[in-house]
């Protein structure tokens, strides 16, 4: 779990109660995000726009580099070691027409 500070964790009552200076304060880069809270349990956090499209950069990063894992993977397998599209639809008992 990720650690918040004090000020970063808010009742939702508090949030309802002071929205406007609370998106004020994460926009200005006071706080880096709010973690709401509701009957004692986080709820959800709250980010800057910035913080939020630099998060979604590295998750497509990370994907990125599975996928270049995969291909790298997959260049140093033998084909003898693939099994085609149609042995796959045979073991479900299928064929082309069925998809």
């Amino acid at each position: 779990m990720l650690g918040y500070t004090k000020d970063e964790l808010m009742s939702s009552t508090e949030i309802v109660r002071n929205f406007s200076s609370i998106l004020d304060s994460i926009k200005k880069h006071q706080r880096n995000k709010v973690a709401v809270m509701r009957k004692n349990k986080l709820e959800v956090v709250i980010l800057s726009i910035d913080e939020y499209e630099r998060l979604q950069q590295l998750s497509d990063i990370i994907e990125h580099l599975q996928i270049y894992k995969a291909v790298k993977k997959r260049e140093t397998t033998p084909l003898a070691a693939y099994v085609d599209f149609e042995q796959i639809l045979a073991e479900f008992g299928l064929d082309n027409d069925d998809i």
